[in-house]
């Protein structure tokens, strides 16, 4: 019994043990230009996968674990305007459809969910119908 115990108390300071930290990535893409001394500026940098899954790298090279939101917008392009997307994130940062940081764009189409009706209407069988159920019924028991 007391090896047992001791093997529980063992798995306890397992549990106490710090984490791993997070890896950190040097992205490259997200280098925005250099400051006066010559050291690269980071920005926070949007980047999708080939599955559609999103993730945001912050300018200090950790990865964002919040909701980020496709949202809808009007650009207004060479011949009229025309519906693209942009996407925001749960803290309320926007992103551009590269990935790069942008404003709160004005023009964000509400969505509205869609109201569908459905009719269902009753019909009686005809008596030939009834009769052909029946027998298909019937064939099946023998």
């Amino acid at each position: 019994m007391e090896s047992k115990t001791q093997e529980l108390l063992e798995n306890l300071k397992q549990i106490t043990k710090p984490k791993k930290p997070q890896p950190r990535y040097d992205v490259v893409s997200n280098q925005y230009g250099e400051d006066e001394k010559g050291r690269p500026i980071y920005i926070d940098r949007l980047y999708g996968s080939l599955t559609g899954k999103m993730q945001l790298v912050n300018k200090n090279m950790s990865i964002y674990k919040g909701k980020i939101h496709k949202r809808s917008i009007m650009i207004k392009g060479k011949e009229g305007k025309f519906r693209s997307h942009a996407y925001e994130t749960a803290d309320g940062r926007w992103f551009d459809r590269a990935g790069m940081p942008t404003n709160s764009p004005k023009n964000i189409v509400k969505e509205e969910p869609a109201e569908t009706t459905i009719e269902v209407q009753k019909t009686e069988l005809t008596a030939d119908e009834k009769m052909q159920i029946e027998k298909d019924f019937l064939s099946r028991l023998k």
